[in-house]
């Protein structure tokens, strides 16, 4: 797993769980989720799965410190933090570099002093794929109301089974492949979660 690290020439105005077309010199395009914090990094920085075949992918096994990268359009995502969830329960999930946009939501939340509980599930296909997990591990050390949970698909149905609302004015958001984004909000919609409480980015796979 690649956490790609740029900085940009100026600038740049964004958010936490937006994404940004990223361009190779060799003029390949793929928009990637942001998980840098806007006014805390210094750099923009993006996840990327590079044990996955692509040809955005093959070319960042190649990159090295120095190389030069092009920005392209920055869009929004479905992802965010919203200053009114202030007092609301929030439940992060993420399946592989979802996690990504998940972070910079999260520490968002946490530098906009979020007083609910937050309980982030990562998903991985094994222990060694919790690329985050002493960052998260330290956050939640700072900050008594994260909780944080990394799973495998050993311990996956055992977690879901166990999810609970600790309020129906919850907020969850959810970010990685279809298949992982529908299994998560399945399990919320049936635990009681309204529908517009619950918001999903869907990775697209790409060659």
């Amino acid at each position: 797993m690649l956490r790609l690290r740029l900085e940009p020439l100026r600038p740049l105005r964004y958010s936490a769980g937006q994404h940004q077309v990223l361009w190779t010199a060799s003029g390949i395009a793929r928009p990637y989720s942001l998980a840098s914090l806007p006014g805390e990094d210094a750099f923009l920085e993006f996840h990327i799965d590079c044990g996955l075949p692509g040809a955005f992918r093959d070319a960042a096994r190649q990159l090295q410190i120095g190389d030069d990268m092009r920005l392209g359009e920055l869009r929004g995502g479905a992802l965010r933090y919203d200053p009114d969830w202030q007092d609301k329960p929030l439940l992060l999930l993420a399946a592989g570099t979802g996690l990504g946009p998940l972070w910079g939501v999260l520490r968002e939340a946490l530098r906009q002093e979020h007083q609910g509980s937050i309980r982030l599930i990562h998903l991985a296909r094994d222990r060694q794929a919790h690329y985050l997990a002493d960052e998260l591990q330290a956050l939640a050390e700072r900050h008594p109301q994260v909780l944080v949970q990394l799973i495998t698909a050993q311990t996956l149905q055992t977690t879901l089974a166990e999810l609970r609302l600790l309020s129906r004015h919850a907020m969850a958001l959810l970010c990685g492949s279809a298949d992982s984004v529908e299994m998560f909000a399945k399990r919320l919609y049936l635990a009681g979660l309204p529908r517009n409480q619950l918001l999903a980015d869907v990775f697209v796979a790409r060659e």
